[in-house]
């Protein structure tokens, strides 16, 4: 019994590490989604300028931290009319006792129909 409680005190640590360590990136990638479609939604519904604004301004409000700027963000038209934006982005994350880093790339891509409307 006590060969199991060391191995799952260790697996817990190393889960929590993982959190500690790749977390924060995981969930700034989890707010992208909605600042991406925020903006291919006021796109839709205005045109591109008003997109990036609200690229910008999603970017701030929900305090995305400043290695994602809006030029990671590209707004392009697809075939029938649709509105993308695609947001591709990588992180170099440090880890403590190692000489190197762990690269972590992450996207984001929301599309628009003619209709306004997010498509899935």
């Amino acid at each position: 019994m006590r060969f199991l409680t060391y191995v799952l005190i260790v697996a817990a640590l190393a889960a929590g590490g993982w959190v500690w360590f790749f977390g924060p990136y995981w969930i700034d990638s989890y707010k992208m989604q909605d600042v991406a479609g925020s903006a291919v939604l006021s796109w839709a519904a205005f045109d591109e300028g008003k997109g990036k604004a609200e690229l910008a301004a999603e970017l701030k409000r929900r305090e995305i931290p400043d290695y994602l700027t809006p030029d990671a963000c590209s707004f392009y038209l697809e075939s029938g009319g649709v509105k993308v934006v695609d947001c591709a982005w990588t992180v170099d994350v440090y880890l403590p006792l190692v000489d190197q880093a762990r690269r972590i790339s992450f996207q984001v891509v929301k599309s628009a129909g003619t209709d306004g409307r997010l498509i899935e």
